[in-house]
């Protein structure tokens, strides 16, 4: 059961949320980047589940509670945004029966959201696993762009972003108009990196990549890095931390770089840095 009020509208940003600080910091930083774009709207989204239960009865009087509780956390989180926007932007609430992963693709389409954005937190190797599988799943099934937000990032104008490629069928599976459109509306500055082990001083199959995705964002003109490094998050963090990279941008596929990433029980920040997010845009099939 899904309840909230619909309106059209031509830009929307969907935060999901569990109200915990992270997720209301995400809520802050989706804030600070739909006045940046001007977005119509946010929409707070929350899903909750029935706990399990022997009795029938206490089940329903439980999940009565959980509808009840959502309902109002979710209106004290849109107070609190509104507080912050100065009412400049407009925020819708919908207090969801079911759970995250199932549902996030079809509100996602309800509410014609354009992106997502979400928080994302470190902690323990069995926490990390959990939620980069929670997180991998909702930027393989949903057809939106969606964005990682660290639990210690704050909104800034976003002026450079990392593009972080590995260069398998670029051609095909580069969703540039999606790219150019975010890069349009941020007026940001495309950096192209690759991680090699062992870059040569010439390498025909990149210089041949470079040149694609030179010709892909002609009037963009993209600046390309190549790093070296056999760990490829601490070399995405050293290109982050010398080319002031603002935002990460990858486009994941399946046994891709990403995935590696999220897999990896030593990563304990999950998002590359603890102070930049992470955008991820669906590949072109």
């Amino acid at each position: 059961m899904i309840t909230h009020n619909k309106n059209d509208c031509m830009r929307t940003i969907l935060v999901p949320t569990d109200f915990s600080a992270t997720a209301q910091n995400s809520a802050l930083y989706a804030l600070g980047l739909a006045k940046e774009l001007g977005a119509n709207k946010l929409v707070l989204y929350n899903a909750y589940s029935m706990p399990l239960a022997t009795e029938m009865s206490w089940a329903i009087l439980q999940t009565e509670e959980l509808q009840k509780a959502s309902e109002e956390n979710l209106q004290q989180l849109k107070a609190t945004l509104l507080k912050a926007s100065g009412n400049e932007v407009a925020i819708e609430t919908i207090s969801d029966f079911g759970f995250l992963q199932e549902r996030i693709s079809e509100v996602a389409e309800e509410v014609a959201a354009d992106l997502i954005v979400m928080g994302i937190t470190g902690g323990g190797k069995l926490e990390q696993v959990l939620i980069g599988s929670n997180t991998t799943h909702i930027i393989h099934h949903v057809a939106v762009p969606v964005l990682i937000v660290p639990p210690d990032a704050s909104y800034k104008p976003i002026e450079k972003i990392g593009w972080a490629c590995d260069y398998k069928d670029v051609m095909k599976t580069t969703p540039a108009e999606a790219m150019k459109k975010i890069l349009a509306e941020l007026k940001a500055k495309l950096v192209v990196v690759h991680n090699e082990n062992d870059p040569q001083d010439f390498n025909p199959e990149v210089y041949h990549n470079n040149v694609i995705v030179g010709e892909l964002f002609e009037k963009i003109q993209p600046e390309f890095v190549l790093v070296e490094g056999e760990d490829f998050t601490n070399a995405m963090d050293a290109f982050i931390a010398e080319h002031h990279i603002d935002m990460m941008l990858m486009i994941p596929k399946k046994h891709g770089w990403l995935e590696s990433i999220f897999r990896r029980s030593h990563t304990t920040r999950l998002a590359f840095h603890t102070h930049i997010p992470l955008l991820c845009i669906k590949a072109i099939n």
